[in-house]
C-alpha cells in the first residue's frame, strides 16, 4: 500500500499498476448488513476480506495479517487505533409455528432449554449472551450449526430453531409475521469498533472515513 502511494506522489513518475489490495477482518453479519455499503464508497482499491467472529477479528490485527478489523473489542491492539462504530442490533427470532410448538406457556428458562437453537459456528456466543441478558445465566440446548447469515434466517423461517438475527435482515419478516421475536422488548445490541493499523496511508484513511460514515447511518448509537 505504501509503495503504491509513494509511486503516485513522486514527481515525474507515472504509475499504471493494478489497484492496491487492502486486507480487512470483518464479522459475517456486518458484511451482510452494512459493510458492503462502506466498501462501495472506496472504489480505487481492492478488498481482501477475512470473515471471523467480532470477538476474534482483532486477533488478525495482533498477528499482523490484516490492516484493519471490525471488532467487538474497544481496547486498541498494540500499534492500532480504535474508534467506536455503533451497535449491531440482534433480535431473538423464530417462526410462528416454532414459537407455538416450543413456547406454549411463554419463553422461560425451562422452555428455552428444550427448544433447539441455531448457532453460526463454535465462536458464536450471541444466543448465550442473550440468555445472560434476559435470564442472568447461560441456558444450554440442542443446536443446529449454520455458518451463514442467510441460512440463519432461512432456518428460522422454516422452523428449525430460534436464533439471534440482525434486525436489519429480519425487519420485513417480523413486520409480515413470517418471524416473531421471542421477547420483543429484549433486543441484543452488540457494540462494534473499527481498529486499524497506524500506517501512514491515505488509502486506509479513505476507507476509515467511509466505514465511519456508513456505520453512523446504519448502526445503533452506543
Amino acid at each position: 500500500m505504501l509503495e503504491s502511494e509513494l509511486r503516485h506522489e513522486l514527481p515525474g513518475t507515472q504509475y499504471a499498476g493494478p489497484p492496491v489490495t487492502v486486507r480487512i477482518a470483518v464479522n459475517a453479519d456486518s458484511l451482510a448488513t452494512w459493510f458492503v455499503t462502506a466498501m462501495a464508497e472506496t472504489r480505487d482499491c481492492l478488498f481482501d476480506l477475512v470473515i471471523d467472529d467480532q470477538e476474534h477479528s482483532a486477533d488478525w490485527l495482533r498477528r499482523g495479517e490484516v490492516l484493519a478489523a471490525v471488532t467487538s473489542s474497544a481496547k486498541p491492539v498494540q500499534g492500532c487505533d480504535s474508534t467506536p462504530l455503533g451497535a449491531l442490533r440482534y433480535i431473538a427470532t423464530a417462526s410462528p409455528e416454532f414459537f407455538r410448538r416450543h413456547f406454549p406457556e411463554g419463553v422461560h428458562d425451562g422452555s428455552l432449554a428444550r427448544a433447539p437453537r441455531l448457532t453460526f459456528d463454535s465462536k458464536d456466543r450471541l444466543q448465550t449472551q442473550w440468555t445472560w441478558q434476559v435470564f442472568g445465566r447461560e441456558i444450554a440446548s440442542a443446536t443446529h450449526w449454520l455458518p451463514s447469515s442467510q441460512a440463519f434466517i432461512d432456518a428460522a423461517l422454516v422452523g428449525l430453531g430460534w436464533g439471534m438475527n440482525p434486525e436489519m435482515l429480519v425487519a420485513e419478516h417480523l413486520r409480515s409475521g413470517r418471524l416473531v421475536a421471542l421477547i420483543p422488548e429484549q433486543p441484543l445490541d452488540v457494540p462494534l469498533f473499527w481498529q486499524r493499523s497506524r500506517i501512514a496511508s491515505n488509502r486506509l484513511g479513505d476507507i476509515t472515513r467511509a466505514v465511519l460514515r456508513t456505520a453512523s447511518a446504519m448502526l445503533q448509537r452506543l
